[in-house]
């Protein structure tokens, strides 16, 4: 009988092997290597996998790992775990919903307040001694601009709370939302994703990926955007189809400026025309590395795993596919 381990997919704190599966042996292997996955699979057994990077826990991996009771991943996305896989073999797929929206909410509500104030624009500005360029060139107005916000789960929630001070007119599409439990006071009018694009000076994107929203943002619909408009993406780079129709938006100045924390491809190949443009502002996928989202993040996995290693029941909210039980 091979070793019994927890594989982690990326570095785990020492605080939280120690709090929560001190119990365990824990093996990290580099978040983007497949093979030391498979390495890891083939030379001991496996309880669970916790899921930081990139590498796909697909039907393959957990095929390879026939003692496998649940997969964790430290955060919201569920795009690098099938969770139709899972759940075909009884697998729990753990998550973390509501412990980084606030922190990603704000980061996006910076995102905002940088790009319409065009802060990384006059920086540069005031060093290339182009001072005078502040008679001519006019930032864009809060109050009264139009706020597009796609996806309207936790993290667009709390992005609704943090600028409704700011008087904007906003904007919402989300086929699967309940806007029942929304009220007038709320200042939020629910149209087509087409409608929003349109009439939108601020376009921020907040669904999860998955085959329905992958190229969400394509080919067909860029053209659609209100010319001059902004582009936020704190969600999943591959929401957008792809950085060509990105720069072309931003040459034919149907969007003024592209603020992305998630890329298509992590980390990216600077040779894309995209990554050089001067109206494209880039943070390295840090909208929920905060100090307190990470701790949260991180409890709450740890919590959830060692309860489903002990044979009890994390809560529900915190399971993907609960059907498992």
């Amino acid at each position: 009988m091979q070793q019994q381990i927890i594989l982690s997919v990326g570095p785990l704190p020492k605080w939280v092997k120690k709090e929560f599966l001190s119990t365990f042996k824990i093996k990290e292997v580099e978040d983007s290597s497949r093979g030391e996955v498979f390495s890891s699979l083939n030379n001991y057994d496996v309880l669970a996998i916790i899921s930081r990077g990139p590498v796909m826990i697909d039907a393959e991996v957990m095929d390879n790992a026939p003692l496998l009771q649940a997969i964790a991943r430290t955060g919201v996305g569920l795009d690098t775990v099938d969770v139709n896989a899972a759940s075909l073999r009884s697998i729990p797929v753990l998550f973390t919903p509501g412990a980084m929206s606030r922190a990603v909410a704000e980061h996006t509500l910076a995102l905002i307040l940088a790009t319409t104030k065009d802060l990384l624009g006059w920086h540069h500005r005031v060093l290339q001694s182009n001072w005078d360029q502040r008679y001519y060139l006019q930032n864009l107005d809060l109050e009264g601009a139009t706020l597009g916000i796609v996806g309207l789960g936790r993290i667009g929630q709390e992005l609704l709370k943090l600028v409704q001070a700011l008087k904007l007119k906003i904007l919402a599409a989300d086929p699967y939302l309940d806007t029942s439990q929304f009220s007038k006071k709320d200042n939020i009018e629910f149209v087509e994703l087409e409608k929003l694009l349109e009439q939108s000076d601020i376009v921020t994107l907040h669904t999860p990926l998955t085959e329905e929203t992958r190229g969400l943002i394509n080919s067909h619909n860029i053209s659609k955007f209100k010319t001059g408009a902004i582009l936020i993406n704190a969600a999943r780079g591959a929401i957008i189809e792809n950085y060509d129709i990105l720069v072309a938006a931003l040459e034919s100045q149907k969007l003024s400026c592209v603020a992305m924390d998630t890329l298509i491809v992590e980390p990216p190949d600077l040779a894309h025309p995209f990554f050089h443009h001067q109206n494209v502002l880039l943070t390295a996928h840090v909208a929920a590395r905060t100090k307190q989202s990470q701790k949260t993040i991180l409890k709450t996995m740890g919590h959830d795993l060692s309860t489903i290693l002990k044979g009890d029941l994390p809560p529900l909210e915190n399971i993907a596919n609960p059907e498992v039980f």
